[in-house]
């Protein structure tokens, strides 16, 4: 199967993406970090909603999203966490 080519970025913000919390998008937001390619991330605030982690949700989509960031960080992307509210 041919890999899709990736759309380049400069810089990519995500903002607000609560992960450990049940209104979490993880699975779209995973079909699109697969879709492009940012030489800069900026996780810009409540990307981990840490007041929620006593609920114990923690499901393997939202897994997936750290592991992603994980693996452009492994590959020379650069990638800046600036903390919100609940980080």
């Amino acid at each position: 199967m041919k890999e899709q080519k990736k759309r380049k970025l400069d810089i990519l913000v995500l903002s607000d993406i609560h992960l450990g919390t049940y209104g979490c998008h993880a699975r779209e937001l995973l079909h699109y970090l697969k879709t492009i390619k940012p030489k800069i991330v900026v996780l810009n605030g409540d990307i981990i909603d840490i007041w929620q982690f006593s609920k114990r949700y923690w499901p393997k989509s939202h897994m997936k999203v750290v592991k992603h960031l994980m693996g452009w960080m492994s590959k020379g992307t650069k990638i800046w966490y600036i903390t919100g509210n609940h980080d």
